[in-house]
Formats: C-alpha cells, sequence, structure tokens
C-alpha cells in the first residue's frame, strides 16, 4: 500500500513540474456580408439592418433613424367650401395616426345655363335650371322683350309672340348667364274640306275679304312653301295644302296678301 501511495505521489509531482501549454484560437479576418434591413424605420420609429461574417457567422446589428415622413393617407373633405367661406380637408398617417388639416379656398362665382338658344312656339314654356358655385343664389330673371317671351321669378319661360328675346338670369353675387329664345308661330293644322275657321261662307269673321286690307291684330293663313299670306283658310289656292299655318299679320312671314282672298 505504501509502495502505490508513493507512486502516485512522485507521478503528481512530475506533472506540476511540466511547462503549462496553452491552446490560443487565432482571431478571424472577417468577410462581412452586405447590410439587410431587418425593420424598415418610419415616421416615429428607428428600424434596424443586420450583417453577417462569411466564415464565422459572427453578425452585427446597426440602428436605423427615424425618417420623420409621415406615409400619408389620400385627403378627404372635412368642410365643404362655397363662395363665402373657406373649406378645411385633412389625411391621416397610416404609421402613427398623425393627422394633418388643410385649408380649401373659397370658390370662384359663376353662372351657367344648359342651353345658349331655346326655340319656342307660342304658347309653349321653358323652366331654367341655371348651375352656380355653392353659397350662391339667383337674385332674379328678366326678358328684353316681354312681348316675346316672359319669365317669372322662377325660371319659367313662356312664349307669347313671334320674335326673338333674350333671357338673363342674374345671381346675388353679381354673375350673369344668359340665352337667346326664339318663338315661331303657332302651327295649325285645317282639313281642306267645304269648310272654314269661320262660317260657311269661307270666311276668318263677318265680313271675310273686303278688299279694304288686313289688320295687323288679324288672323290669316300661310302655307310653309307659299309666297302670300291669307285672309281666310278657305280661300280656293289653300284647296289642295295639307298643312296650314295661323297667326296675326305681325307673326306671318309672308310680306304680300293673296290676290285672290286678300
Amino acid at each position: 500500500m505504501k509502495k502505490k501511495l508513493s507512486t502516485l505521489l512522485i507521478a503528481l509531482l512530475m506533472i506540476t513540474t511540466l511547462p503549462l501549454q496553452t491552446y490560443a484560437t487565432e482571431p478571424c479576418n472577417h468577410e462581412w456580408s452586405d447590410w439587410t434591413v431587418e425593420n424598415e424605420p418610419t415616421c416615429n420609429q428607428t428600424g434596424s439592418q443586420r450583417r453577417y461574417c462569411v466564415k464565422c457567422l459572427e453578425s452585427q446589428y446597426n440602428n436605423l433613424p427615424i425618417t420623420g415622413e409621415h406615409e400619408w393617407d389620400d385627403w378627404q373633405k372635412v368642410k365643404s367650401p362655397t363662395i363665402k367661406k373657406t373649406g378645411l380637408k385633412e389625411r391621416e398617417c397610416f404609421e402613427c395616426s398623425c393627422t394633418q388639416i388643410k385649408e380649401i379656398a373659397k370658390l370662384k362665382p359663376y353662372a351657367k345655363l344648359s342651353k345658349k338658344t331655346i326655340k319656342l312656339k307660342v304658347g309653349q314654356t321653358y323652366k331654367l335650371k341655371p348651375k352656380y358655385a355653392k353659397g350662391d343664389s339667383v337674385k332674379k330673371y328678366k326678358s328684353s322683350k316681354n312681348k316675346v317671351a316672359t319669365v317669372s321669378k322662377k325660371g319659367k319661360i313662356k312664349a307669347k309672340s313671334k320674335g326673338t328675346a333674350k333671357i338673363t338670369v342674374v345671381m346675388k353675387s353679381g354673375k350673369k348667364a344668359s340665352c337667346t329664345v326664339k318663338v315661331k308661330a303657332k302651327k295649325t293644322f285645317f282639313n281642306n274640306g267645304n269648310g272654314s275657321s269661320g262660317g260657311g261662307n269661307g270666311t276668318s269673321g263677318g265680313n271675310g275679304n273686303n278688299g279694304s286690307g288686313t289688320n295687323v291684330g288679324s288672323t290669316v293663313y300661310w302655307t310653309p312653301s307659299g309666297e302670300v299670306y291669307h285672309s281666310t283658310s278657305g280661300c280656293p289656292t289653300l284647296s289642295r295644302s295639307k298643312t296650314i299655318y295661323s297667326g296675326t299679320l305681325s307673326e306671318c312671314p309672308k310680306s304680300r296678301g293673296c290676290k285672290v282672298c286678300h
């Protein structure tokens, strides 16, 4: 037993007296990859990027600064502008919900009618529907010739007699818009048989063609292709006409009377 113990002590003594040998790892000469963004920075949060060594796979990280640039939604109208007041619009950032508000300029007043020329026949009506900016309204309508066409406070035109008139809408902002109204004589259709529009003697009134001329307010008759007007629809020269117009002498487009009935 003593012999074994002595041998063990000698072995331990020999080990302790041997020079210590150390093993050190050689440092890596890193070969870095390109930076890769892992988290994109936003208007209110930093981002991050990473790269690694292709030899030892060691990683490096780097912070990306806040951009300060918002990701805006489309503008939404909050308050509509008028000709007297400005409006408002706003938009919101997708990332931070920050809201931006911007003023909308006042509207420019204007007035517009859908038609420049309106053609009517005597007795017909037409309702004007002007277009104008928000906040404005119609002040009045007026006609240049009330004998030809009148217009009501609500913009209803009524054709009175043959001719041309100018209808104007005036806005409270001062803007104006006009259209031309052309009125034609009312068409009257007759069935040319043996009768007439007056009595059995083929005259329009009591004494018919008396050779003394036709008054301006008297009713006369004419055809589209004829060159003269007639004092009665029963004139023999109208017997073959299918379409006959009637109206006052001032409305008649023909300049001279028929030699047979006038």
